[in-house]
């Protein structure tokens, strides 16, 4: 069922669009939005409402996996702290994360796996350096 764009949302959004499809990528500050708005929230819970976010954006939201590792990062930065657990009938136990104290205007929000992982090229190559990458690999691989 779709849902009204959350206020912190449609800044966001705003500003996505602006920036076309190579903007960086808005799941950090999608994450601070809604742990500033909502307080607390668990991973299953957020990937569920950012599916719906990324589909106004109309990218690809990736998987819970991906949104999960995302999770591990954030909380590996020190940008997020897990607040408390909570036992279910089947599976592993919810953890809820809420934003750690003095990190809610961080500038790490806007690219945190930049931030873990400095030492990658995170620059967007033209098409023929991809292409010539691609062709180097597949030799290697016959």
């Amino acid at each position: 069922m779709e849902r009204a764009p959350y206020p912190f949302e449609v800044e966001i959004l705003e500003r996505f669009s602006r920036g076309g499809k190579f903007a960086a990528s808005p799941k950090g500050e999608w994450v601070r939005g809604y742990l500033l708005t909502f307080k607390e929230g668990y991973s299953y819970e957020m990937w569920k409402e950012y599916t719906q976010f990324a589909g106004y954006l109309g990218i690809n939201p990736g998987t819970y996996i991906c949104f999960k590792r995302y999770m591990w990062i954030l909380k590996k930065l020190g940008l997020i702290r897990l607040v408390r657990r909570e036992r279910v009938v089947r599976g592993f136990r919810k953890s809820f994360y809420a934003i750690a104290p003095g990190m809610e205007n961080s500038p790490i929000w806007r690219r945190p796996e930049q931030t873990m992982y400095p030492s990658v090229d995170w620059t967007v190559k033209p098409y023929e350096v991809k292409r010539a990458l691609r062709a180097r690999y597949r030799a290697k691989a016959l």
